[in-house]
């Protein structure tokens, strides 16, 4: 994955995918990563998609086929569990994850029902 956080790029890889996949990771996400940090410095993230024109003509530089995604099997690969927050609103329960959680803790952001348009407000502990 690549990604800018504070003004710090980073790549990183799931290194259980990457072991149970070495040769195919090496071959096709790393340049993936890589063709991401290359846009990155030569059009700005907020300019283009993602995976659009400009990274695919550097994935093809790269001589690899431009793939949004891989296809792999995921048995035996651990899964990271996020905890979740209850909130309620006007008309029903609802669970948030821990990041949206602190977003609305941290005052960055309001969420809303979808059925109701009530704020989801903090009810209690985690679960």
């Amino acid at each position: 994955m690549y990604r800018v956080r504070n003004g710090r790029r980073s790549i990183r890889y799931n290194a259980y995918l990457f072991a149970k996949y070495f040769e195919d990771n090496l071959a096709v996400t790393v340049p993936h990563e890589v063709a991401h940090y290359v846009t990155d410095m030569l059009h700005g993230l907020h300019r283009v998609r993602p995976h659009g024109k400009e990274w695919q003509a550097i994935m093809r530089s790269l001589g690899v086929e431009p793939r949004a995604c891989g296809d792999y099997d995921l048995s035996g690969v651990p899964v990271r569990r996020q905890r979740r927050f209850t909130y309620v609103c006007g008309c029903t329960t609802h669970r948030l994850t821990t990041q949206r959680h602190n977003k609305v803790h941290r005052g960055e952001a309001i969420y809303r029902c979808r059925c109701c348009s009530g704020p989801l407000v903090f009810a209690g502990v985690p679960e």
